[in-house]
């Protein structure tokens, strides 16, 4: 039973922790890490975070998971389109 409760936490995790995350990485400034290996960390992080979020939303009936799903998708949301403008900004 410590290990399922330990799984749940690790999932809740991933998107609520997960979606700013990866909204911060957008605001990291080019000279610590090259941009392309910002751009792809970001991006995963917020297609993990979206799907979780999404699958929580969807699946969980309880307002806080979907509180939670929801909050971590939107930023993940965000976060794409944050590295889509940097993108097409930089060409």
């Amino acid at each position: 039973m410590e290990s399922l409760a330990l799984l749940a936490a690790l999932i809740i995790s991933l998107t609520v922790i997960g979606g700013p995350l990866s909204v911060a990485l957008t605001y990291l400034p080019q000279r610590l890490l090259p941009l392309a290996v910002i751009k792809v960390i970001a991006f995963m992080i917020a297609l993990i975070s979206i799907f979780i979020g999404g699958m929580l939303i969807t699946n969980v009936d309880s307002i806080g998971a979907r509180i939670m799903g929801s909050f971590g998708a939107i930023c993940g949301i965000f976060a794409i389109y944050r590295v889509v403008m940097k993108v097409s900004k930089n060409k």
